[in-house]
């Protein structure tokens, strides 16, 4: 019984959160509408399962699901994504077009952010590894439209949602999140690769990046 007012409250509430448009006309336990002739086709009501990724939605202030992303992103209108892995996680695959920034760097680098009223959708492994501090961080700090994606990097590729790997620019042999070591013996990642090509490479000994290099100054 508590279970069934509580579900009622829930219902109540997206109809009048989320505008959602759908009979919301009560049902008695036979499986009949109130006040509606004929039966209930239990058949062609979709099954929620918890943690599909159907929500939160867009109108969420901190999380955003991975349904809503992927819909955005087949609908051309993909937000700014933001991944917070070490480059070494990134070589498998990211969200296309999808920055990397490890850990908290990006408070180093806003300047690689988009414009502050931009959607950016911030994600890590597993939704819990500091994505969601940093989405926060980025609401605090100018950026309101920063949400986290619910569920990480792993719930989107368990589902089979759409990623990019990463290749290396025309006539270098160099891709972001293949190791690399410095003329000064210092070893890390490629991180970013800029115009030249150049690289940045993160440092994860000392959480930080050195760069950008030419190739010439790498071996890996």
């Amino acid at each position: 019984m508590i279970r069934d007012r509580l579900k009622n409250v829930a219902r109540k509430a997206a109809v009048r959160l989320l505008n959602m448009e759908f009979d919301v006309q009560d049902r008695d336990p036979r499986g009949k509408t109130v006040g509606v002739v004929g039966e209930i086709d239990e058949s062609v009501i979709p099954r929620v399962v918890d943690g599909d990724g159907d929500t939160p939605g867009p109108k969420h202030r901190e999380d955003i699901g991975r349904t809503w992303v992927a819909a955005q992103l087949v609908s051309g209108e993909a937000p700014f994504f933001l991944d917070l892995r070490p480059p070494a996680e990134c070589v498998a695959g990211v969200l296309p077009g999808a920055l990397l920034a490890p850990g908290d760097s990006i408070k180093r680098h806003l300047d690689l952010l988009p414009s502050p009223e931009t959607r950016i959708t911030v994600y890590d492994q597993t939704g819990a590894l500091g994505s969601a501090e940093l989405a926060a961080w980025l609401r605090d700090n100018g950026y309101p439209m920063a949400r986290r994606l619910q569920g990480g990097y792993a719930e989107w590729i368990e589902h089979g949602e759409p990623i990019a790997l990463p290749t290396p620019p025309p006539g270098s042999r160099f891709k972001v999140g293949d190791p690399a070591r410095l003329t000064d013996g210092r070893e890390g990642h490629v991180l970013r690769i800029v115009e030249g090509p150049r690289f940045v490479i993160w440092l994860p000994g000392e959480q930080t990046e050195a760069g950008p290099v030419d190739a010439d100054a790498l071996s890996g």
